[in-house]
């Protein structure tokens, strides 16, 4: 049978009458009027009347069917099939036509129900299209996007709290000095796009360089519309003249070895680009944004306390419904951006031959992003703020993102409560202990075989890469949102042994605190020493965060500097080998230790 039926033009065209239609007129009939009154009345062809009438003659129980084939399912099961799409639609775990078909199929096999057009039992494929279409005004089929398990997991408890928080933080203030910020890359790639090629052309092919290389550039706004000075940060050692001619008026440049921003980057950026703006606000400002640690320090505090400025951070793994400039700002703008790259690797001849995005050409190319986009640009920040329910304050925005336990579209009692706990439990998650076994290596000859039982002679020793790449333990320690450290580490570091040449922990514990200098050792099997100031303790007698140096290349070994970029990284207690007096400041940035790192190196042999 056609999917959807045509009738021949040649012949003649009768009108198709609802149902409903029908069994008004009916009952117009039943209530002492003529057929012929009721078919004027109504518009009903007299003949078609009188079918029906002579029909509910016969039989008073008779009801009239829609016109056409009737459904193999009745109305209310596929109500059902519906509401049950949609209720796992909404808990992120929508299912497919195929999984439809099967869910279908079990269905009648439960009921003991056997449908002779089904081939064994299944639904076809003309099936599941007639079933979308009858209720393609509660359903469609729609391209999904993956969220990660810590996204899905935030629950509309989460959100009423901070929206608790928040309804305090902005009370009275106006929507000029209401300020998001959030981080974003721009690619070198200008996309795939629609293009006229021959008939039957599998894999059609256009010319074109492209990398994977980006550029981070920091965005805010207002929730009055209003986009501050982008904030450039190129991945590089230095920074030249070139780079930062060209861009958007006010736009500040800078350059980091990952292309990131850091604590450095962001207190520029913060004074930079935000305290200019506030300045000509009065009463009190307010900056929304992540809570990546990079984001804040005391330097920020100090600044933020300073002119009337309060922080606030928005829920962890949430800001694709809370944050602003994520939710209807950056979407058009990477838009706007590849636009302006594909004419710019298309018609100019630099970018015809460039490998990738010269960083001379970025600025000028960043200007034209942001003019393209013309008024959409205030249009697109307000849409923002509103569909976050940061401006006006409305929570029931972002909760209407999130699944509702209660709501549903069609029948609440068709429903079942263990779907809906299944899902649940799918989407934030089943808190079970989960053994985590370490891996150990194996003993085996080169070109020799292995077999189960040769894993009881397994050798005891840990694999030393363990340390680096395991990422699927879940008995982790967060390492400042910069890496992880197992807990085996810490109990290891709670130990009151010590390695050749080291300080008594117990010693370290009591003595280490932020401001202190430090001899680190980062070998494994073989020594390597580097001395260092403690910057911040992450967790007293655990772990700890440090600045380090590296010795001069001279003739003297006790002289040391601090390289160009400032070389952060975390340490474990048990690293430590000793605390160091303070060096001697010589002149800038060269230090002087009253010891030696090949003489501690000595005292550890």
């Amino acid at each position: 049978m056609a999917r959807k039926y045509i009738p021949d033009p040649r012949s003649k065209r009768h009108r198709h009458h609802d149902q409903n239609e029908i069994q008004d007129a009916l009952t117009i009939i039943e209530q002492g009027n003529s057929i012929r009154s009721a078919a004027k009345s109504t518009g009903i062809p007299y003949s078609v009347l009188q079918r029906y009438n002579r029909k509910k003659q016969i039989n008073p129980d008779f009801k009239v069917k829609k016109i056409g084939g009737q459904t193999v399912l009745s109305k209310d099961i596929e109500m059902s099939i519906v509401s049950n799409i949609v209720k796992c639609s909404e808990w992120g775990y929508p299912i497919t036509e195929f999984e439809v078909r099967l869910f279908v199929k079990y269905h009648l096999s439960v009921v003991g129900c056997t449908v002779k057009s089904f081939k064994n039992n299944c639904p076809g494929v003309e099936w599941i299209k007639s079933f979308m279409n009858r209720y393609k005004h509660i359903i469609s089929q729609r391209m999904c996007q993956n969220i990660k398990r810590n996204r899905a997991a935030v629950t509309p408890d989460d959100i009423n709290k901070y929206f608790d928080n928040l309804t305090i933080s902005l009370e009275n203030v106006p929507p000029s000095n209401i300020i998001n910020y959030d981080e974003t890359n721009l690619s070198d790639d200008p996309g795939r796009k629609k293009i006229i090629c021959k008939r039957g052309t599998k894999y059609p092919e256009r010319v074109m360089n492209q990398t994977k290389s980006s550029t981070s550039v920091m965005f805010a706004a207002a929730a009055d519309g209003t986009l501050l000075p982008p904030y450039v940060i190129y991945k590089a050692a230095h920074l030249y003249d070139t780079w930062t001619v060209g861009g958007p008026p006010g736009t500040r440049y800078n350059r980091t070895t990952s292309g990131w921003i850091d604590g450095n980057c962001f207190i520029e950026w913060f004074s930079t680009i935000v305290i200019p703006y506030c300045r000509r606000l009065n009463g009190k400002k307010v900056v929304i944004g992540d809570n990546l640690s990079s984001h804040l320090s005391p330097e920020v505090i100090k600044l933020s306390e300073k002119y009337n400025i309060d922080f606030i951070f928005l829920p962890p793994n949430s800001t694709h419904i809370t944050q602003p400039l994520d939710v209807a700002f950056f979407r058009p703008l990477k838009g706007s951006w590849r636009a302006i790259l594909d004419d710019w690797k298309s018609t100019t001849k630099r970018g015809m031959k460039a490998a990738t995005i010269h960083k001379d050409c970025f600025p000028a190319l960043l200007k034209s992003t942001i003019s393209k986009l013309n008024d959409k640009k205030a249009q697109n920040i307000l849409s923002g703020f509103e569909k976050t329910g940061i401006y006006p304050i409305n929570r029931n925005r972002v909760l209407s993102m999130l699944p509702n336990e209660t709501e549903n579209y069609t029948n609440t009692s068709q429903i079942s409560e263990n779907l809906t706990n299944f899902l649940k439990k799918c989407r934030y998650g089943i808190e079970e202990n989960v053994e985590i076994k370490r891996k150990k290596r194996l003993k085996v000859q080169p070109g020799k075989s292995i077999k189960s039982h040769d894993l009881d002679e397994a050798s005891d020793i840990d694999d030393p890469d363990e340390c680096e790449n395991n990422e699927d333990n879940e008995n982790e320690i967060p390492k400042n949102n910069v890496g992880y450290i197992r807990e085996e580490e810490l109990q290891c570091s709670n130990s009151n042994s010590n390695k050749a040449g080291q300080m008594p922990l117990d010693i370290l514990k009591d003595n280490i605190d932020e401001g202190t200098w430090v001899a680190v050792n980062y070998g494994r099997k073989k020594a390597k020493l580097f001395f260092g100031k403690v910057t911040n303790v992450i967790r007293k007698g655990y772990i700890y965060e440090g600045s380090f140096t590296r010795q001069k290349k001279s003739t003297l070994p006790k002289i040391h500097v601090f390289p160009d970029v400032k070389d952060f990284c975390e340490f474990l207690i048990e690293d430590v080998v000793r605390i160091v007096s303070p060096p001697k400041y010589l002149r800038r940035g060269v230090l002087e230790f009253d010891t030696s790192i090949d003489d501690i190196i000595e005292t550890m042999k």
